[in-house]
């Protein structure tokens, strides 16, 4: 069998014998391949899933069963020299909200283990959740680690002084989503909000409700912007299945996480730590509206209730927008029997 190169002339001349014994040789090369996988399959179900290339996992969601991802996002320079690390997490569960105290499963090294850290995990990726501050002196080769050990998987998150993760105000909303197009000049020249809080109670029965209040201040930044005009994108008729079609099955909930508003002063109010969720209304960012006290761009109040299924110790976080920059008060409740 001729074998032709580019210009057209025989390169080599190749018999089937030849060819033949090539391809013996690939499949026993295969067969080769697949008594390895074989072997490296068992070898994988004996080491955690975690410790798998993501390339050789299922493509699957879960409600709840999977392990706490904890992130550094980064670290910015205080004024008085020191520096700010900047903490998220990922809850590798869809539904499942996993309560894990400060202690031996979720800590702090080296030094003091409590430092600010969640211990109540709401679903998937939550970004910029708390901030740790260190000295000016903190070693450029320092390492701050945050471990969170749940369903036996260890998981950690190193903050260090390395300059390429030197962060901004354009970074921060980048990744957050916050910045809805604006300026980086209006980033940049844009104050956070100034946020006070208060509960009409801080010890409480189980299944009372709490009245949350927020008050807000801020400056005229960012600008406004006009709303999205909703309009449904172009659909061709080929791809949009008739009304009647039976839905794709998926036993997994989807879980949306809160987002502030591109307009107005906001107000999301989350558990940060204790064991029960508990019932907060409303449940995303509340959004300044016509007849709220303030005018909602540098002033506003925000009311919100919460009640608990469970008695313990409990700790809020209002997270207070601008629609560009958030600024973070926790609130204490104590939950009695």
């Amino acid at each position: 069998m001729p074998v032709f190169d580019h210009s057209g002339k025989v390169r080599r001349k190749v018999t089937m014998k030849s060819e033949r014994m090539r391809w013996g040789r690939g499949v026993v090369g295969g067969g080769a391949a697949i008594l390895a996988l074989s072997v490296a399959g068992d070898v994988l179900a004996q080491v955690s899933r975690r410790d798998v290339p993501v390339v050789l996992q299922p493509q699957q969601r879960f409600e709840r069963g999977q392990d706490i991802q904890p992130i550094f996002e980064g670290w910015v320079r205080n004024d008085d020299g020191g520096y700010r690390f900047l903490f998220g997490y990922l809850n590798r569960n869809y539904a499942e909200r996993p309560h894990v105290p400060v202690g031996e499963n979720n800590f702090f090294s080296p030094g003091e283990q409590d430092r600010g850290q969640p211990t109540h995990f709401l679903p998937r990726t939550h970004r910029y959740q708390f901030e740790v501050d260190v000295p000016a002196d903190f070693p450029l080769d320092g390492q701050l680690v945050w471990s969170v050990t749940q369903q036996g998987s260890t998981q950690t998150a190193i903050g260090w002084l390395q300059p390429e993760w030197e962060i901004d105000v354009s970074t921060i909303t980048s990744n957050g989503r916050t910045g809805f197009g604006r300026s980086v000049d209006e980033m940049f020249r844009n104050e956070s909000p100034r946020m006070e809080i208060e509960a009409s109670a801080t010890t409480v029965g189980v299944g009372q409700p709490v009245t949350l209040t927020a008050r807000l201040q801020d400056d005229e930044l960012p600008s406004e912007l006009p709303e999205r005009s909703g309009s449904p994108l172009r659909q061709y008729p080929a791809l949009t299945p008739p009304e009647d079609a039976p839905e794709i099955p998926d036993n997994i909930r989807q879980y949306q996480r809160p987002s502030p508003p591109r307009n107005h002063l906001a107000v999301l109010w989350v558990v940060f730590r204790g064991l029960d969720s508990g019932a907060i209304a409303p449940d995303d960012y509340q959004e300044w509206e016509d007849g709220m006290p303030g005018d909602g761009w540098t002033s506003g109040t925000f009311e919100a209730t919460v009640t608990f299924d469970e008695p313990g110790s409990y700790r809020l976080r209002a997270f207070g927008s601008d629609a560009m920059l958030i600024s973070t008060a926790d609130l204490d409740i104590t939950v009695t029997e």
